[in-house]
């Protein structure tokens, strides 16, 4: 079996939905936000990538990166990519389509000119593709915050260089509670539950 990694056309992006609504179910949240965001993505001007994985016609990941603002002390702003949501259909993770996709992801950003890319997730996975945590260049989250899942990389030498602020991330990533359960309403009923350690418990 030969993976394909592919631009996602618009008959593909219901079923990017649907995977990505499987592989986050329950996992940060009860439910998920994450078919929503990439939902929202794309119909925004800041989509910078927009990828699938497939193999013998099945599809089994999907990548979206955005694009986002590093916002400094006095107001100014440095264009960066902002990776996620990254998904893979439950039955395939942990056999590389993660990877496979990532590394297709970040090599468009490069052929774009990105410097650094950011996102939130586990470090010991994403510090594999050069990740870390976005202190060392002294950029924060949206909130001003700083932990170890909230991570950088320099897409080239010095990508990063000078670049101190706060993460602005796209208006795709703005989540309305009616409107995520308006949107979750339109696929197959589905049972929230909320998980020890989840956020909202």
């Amino acid at each position: 079996m030969t993976m394909t990694i592919r631009a996602t056309r618009p008959d593909d992006f219901r079923s990017t939905e649907e995977l990505l609504r499987d592989a986050f179910w329950d996992l940060y949240r009860p439910g998920c936000v994450e078919h929503l965001l990439a939902h929202q993505a794309r119909d925004t001007t800041g989509l910078l990538v927009d990828l699938v994985a497939f193999e013998d016609g099945e599809l089994f990941g999907s990548l979206i990166v955005t694009r986002a603002h590093i916002v400094g002390a006095s107001g100014t702003e440095t264009e960066v990519a902002y990776v996620g949501p990254i998904g893979v259909r439950p039955d395939h993770q942990r056999t590389g389509v993660g990877s496979v996709l990532m590394r297709a992801g970040l090599g468009l950003l490069i052929d774009q000119g990105y410097g650094g890319a950011f996102l939130f997730g586990d470090p010991g996975y994403y510090s594999r593709f050069g990740f870390a945590d976005a202190v060392r260049w002294g950029i924060t989250t949206p909130d001003g915050l700083n932990f170890e899942a909230f991570m950088g990389l320099e897409l080239r030498e010095a990508g990063l260089a000078g670049v101190h602020g706060r993460l602005r991330e796209s208006a795709a990533f703005e989540v309305d509670n009616e409107e995520l359960l308006a949107f979750d309403a339109t696929f197959p009923s589905r049972e929230r539950h909320v998980l020890p350690g989840q956020f909202g418990q």
